[in-house]
């Protein structure tokens, strides 16, 4: 299973369930949050201009560093765009 990390204790995992992505972020090897969405979504996100996905735990926003991951209200890391797209496409 492929991640980026996010924090010395924190990885963004993407899996394949039911031809849907789910994003789970583990903190110290343990799962914090996660979500599910449709691959092309998440893909057309990155390459869009809309500048924020998701409600709720987890949500991601675009800027000029890449994409931001906040967790429970708190920015808690910048991963690149293209680190993303493939873990993305490493999912499929």
């Amino acid at each position: 299973m492929k991640s980026i990390t996010i924090t010395d204790d924190l990885q963004l995992v993407v899996e394949n369930c039911d031809n849907k992505a789910r994003l789970i972020v583990y903190k110290d090897g343990v799962e914090n949050v996660c979500r599910k969405e449709g691959f092309g979504k998440l893909q057309r996100f990155i390459t869009s201009d809309e500048k924020t996905m998701f409600g709720g735990r987890l949500r991601l926003h675009k800027n000029m560093e890449g994409i931001a991951i906040e967790i429970k209200g708190k920015i808690e890391g910048v991963i690149k765009a293209e680190d993303f797209l493939k873990l993305l496409s490493d999912a499929i």
